[in-house]
């Protein structure tokens, strides 16, 4: 019998110790929720596929959100790490400020806006004075579509191509998904939304942007490219970041230095984005 117990004691010993053996969440090990802007969501979306292959001990649930929503939940520390169109707006940065917030701001890649319309319609350029001209609603016979104000298409559009002032004569729909099958059908409106959403460019027609400040006597024409979005010449290029709001170093840190890191940033190259966080040379 005493031949029997100890055998058995020591098997149940080795069972306990294994199971206490849970090692704490680290930068590749853990669960994490990520919150992702509808605009850059497809790039999102690869980036968590990669990392979870290469780590297999993270669990990451992706969440498509609007930029308010992300930056409401970064700020509210209902989120860890949110992956954003847009920096924070004034108001933002305000409550930021008032409640002494530690939160890390990381450039994640440059993007851009695409002026979008429909396959029927003639157009292929316009003009950066006509673009101002045309979401200020001075052109009666064609309107926008764009997303809601604190979007991070609408914030842009409104800052720096209208210098602040509020959009007219624009369609507001709920999503740029919705603006892509909006502009689909309709020849007398033009739509505005993130390009990573255009991957797939077969849907819709995607106009090429005349410079903000043309230098030869001719006019010149843009089509979104990485290679304009980096050197900051296309007319409606952005930089989309990575909010951070992380006690200790755990998943989310893990996964922010994935996303800028050469792994993450070759990933962004290779979906038609501009890296932001290391140097790598964009062939145009």
């Amino acid at each position: 019998m005493k031949n029997f117990i100890l055998p058995l004691l020591f098997v149940l010993f080795f069972i306990l110790i294994n199971g206490c053996d849970e090692r704490p969440e680290s930068p590749v090990k853990g669960s994490l929720v990520v919150y992702a802007d509808e605009s850059i969501f497809p790039i999102a979306k690869i980036q968590v596929d990669t990392f979870l292959v290469l780590y297999p001990d993270a669990k990451i649930d992706l969440i498509e959100v609007t930029a308010r929503e992300g930056i409401a939940k970064i700020i509210n520390d209902n989120a860890e790490i949110f992956i954003s169109s847009r920096e924070f707006n004034e108001e933002e940065h305000q409550a930021v400020i008032q409640n002494n917030l530690d939160i890390k701001t990381m450039k994640f890649c440059y993007d851009g806006i695409a002026a979008i319309t429909s396959f029927e319609t003639q157009l292929e350029n316009i003009g950066f004075d006509q673009l101002k001209d045309l979401l200020s609603g001075k052109f009666s016979q064609v309107s926008t579509v764009v997303p809601g104000k604190n979007s991070g298409v609408y914030e842009y559009l409104s800052r720096e191509v209208l210098n602040g002032n509020e959009l007219k004569n624009s369609e507001i729909l709920q999503s740029e998904k919705e603006i892509i099958e909006t502009v689909r059908s309709d020849i007398n409106k033009i739509g505005f939304v993130g390009f990573n959403l255009l991957n797939d460019s077969s849907q819709v027609r995607i106009l090429n942007l005349g410079l903000r400040a043309q230098g030869g006597l001719k006019d010149s024409y843009l089509e979104p490219h990485p290679g304009y979005f980096v050197q900051r010449l296309y007319p409606l290029s952005r930089t989309c970041v990575i909010f951070l709001n992380e006690v200790n170093i755990g998943l989310a840190s893990g996964f922010a230095t994935f996303l800028t890191g050469n792994d993450g940033q070759k990933i962004v190259l290779d979906n038609n984005l501009g890296p932001a966080a290391v140097p790598v040379k964009v062939v145009q």
